[in-house]
């Protein structure tokens, strides 16, 4: 038979083969008798199955429109992810606006049906209900009406009733931006709870005084992410308990901004004291300085050293390591945390090894333990 006889026949058999192939059936695999679907009966089931599955969310928590308007129904929590993407407050690098989103693509992994390996517990199933809110609508042409939404959505956020009736009040999670974002978490705490002591994990001070860091051009310009804690000082939001962990870049002042970071109230710990007194030694000094008071516990990104977090604004060699945060973090149980966040989460500057934002997700999830764990009353 010719070439050309054959033609249609191999055609056929090769349309055949293809219609064949696309359904294959493996051999039948110890503890399953035949090819049972493993979801489900008789057809293919999308509901469960994959992380990687509907809208993003931090943990693959569910979403709640927390900042739904008057009349809204809106689901109950007790701790809520709130994302404030917003990052014209730096004097470095931009692109902590897209740190929310980051953030939640680097938890993707992270489920509420899974169980830590050292503590048995999961602090996603437990009293408290912890949902994620999305981002609050920032603008980026206007800082001074964006920090305003900020204030709104926090206040908001933070206004609902909890779902828990023992604990009445929502806490939150806030998901930066850049650390100016906290000076409107702060506002919202004090609201709720009063004056707190800031546990403030970052390479840089942050309590310069608006004249040096801003250059007294304006008052707007004074507000920034390296004054916010000055701010929040003048604005009477915190203690004179607080304290700083990780610290190691230049002052702009030898002498002045050590002066004012002490009449702000805060203490300093280095991050070269971690070689000296190690993990336990950081956890007893955060401990002892912030005592039975309640707390916000503040982390910049770029207190862990850029070989593990590259993807920020102002990098600082000489940082801790992720398991050396998560360490001190996890020591931190028993204090009163009435507030959190993670900040300055730029991922453009990540590896595709995605090595900043999963940090920065783990993180959080180690701040909402500590809430967990330490349930608040007023």
């Amino acid at each position: 038979m010719q070439l050309t006889q054959l033609l249609p026949h191999l055609l056929i058999l090769q349309s055949s083969s293809r219609a064949f192939a696309r359904k294959i059936t493996f051999p039948s695999v110890s503890g399953y008798q035949s090819q049972e679907r493993l979801f489900g009966q008789g057809g293919i089931d999308v509901t469960t199955g994959s992380m990687f599955a509907g809208l993003t969310t931090y943990a693959n928590l569910p979403y709640v429109h927390c900042l739904a308007g008057e009349g809204e129904e809106v689901e109950k929590y007790d701790i809520a992810i709130l994302g404030a993407p917003f990052d014209t407050g730096v004097t470095a690098r931009p692109g902590a606006r897209y740190g929310p989103g980051g953030i939640r693509q680097g938890s993707r992994r992270i489920v509420p049906d899974e169980w830590d390996i050292e503590t048995g517990e999961n602090v996603f199933l437990d009293w408290a209900k912890v949902v994620d809110c999305g981002d609050a609508p920032l603008t980026f042409l206007d800082n001074t009406v964006a920090l305003e939404q900020l204030d709104e959505s926090h206040k908001i956020t933070s206004g609902r009733s909890g779902n828990s009736s023992e604990y009445p009040f929502p806490r939150i999670v806030t998901l930066g931006g850049d650390h100016t974002t906290t000076l409107s978490a702060l506002r919202s705490t004090h609201q709720k709870w009063g004056k707190v002591s800031v546990i403030h994990f970052d390479s840089h001070l942050d309590t310069w005084d608006p004249e040096v860091l801003g250059g007294g051009i304006s008052h707007y310009a004074g507000i920034n992410h390296g004054t916010f804690l000055h701010i929040a000082h003048e604005e009477g939001l915190i203690r004179n308990t607080s304290i700083h962990a990780g610290i190691r870049a230049p002052m702009v002042r030898p002498k002045g901004d050590l002066r004012n970071d002490l009449r702000c109230g805060f203490q300093i710990v280095m991050a070269r004291d971690i070689d000296r007194i190690g993990v336990s030694g950081i956890i007893q000094r955060l401990k002892s300085r912030v005592g039975d008071s309640l707390v916000y516990i503040s982390v910049d990104i770029d207190v862990l050293d850029p070989a593990y977090a590259p993807a920020t604004g102002t990098a600082e060699v000489g940082g801790w390591t992720t398991r050396e945060l998560l360490s001190v973090l996890d020591g931190l149980r028993g204090l009163k945390v009435v507030g959190a966040d993670v900040v300055e989460v730029a991922p453009i500057y990540d590896n595709p090894g995605e090595t900043t934002v999963l940090a920065a997700a783990e993180i959080v999830r180690s701040l909402v333990g500590l809430m967990v764990n330490e349930p608040v009353k007023i």
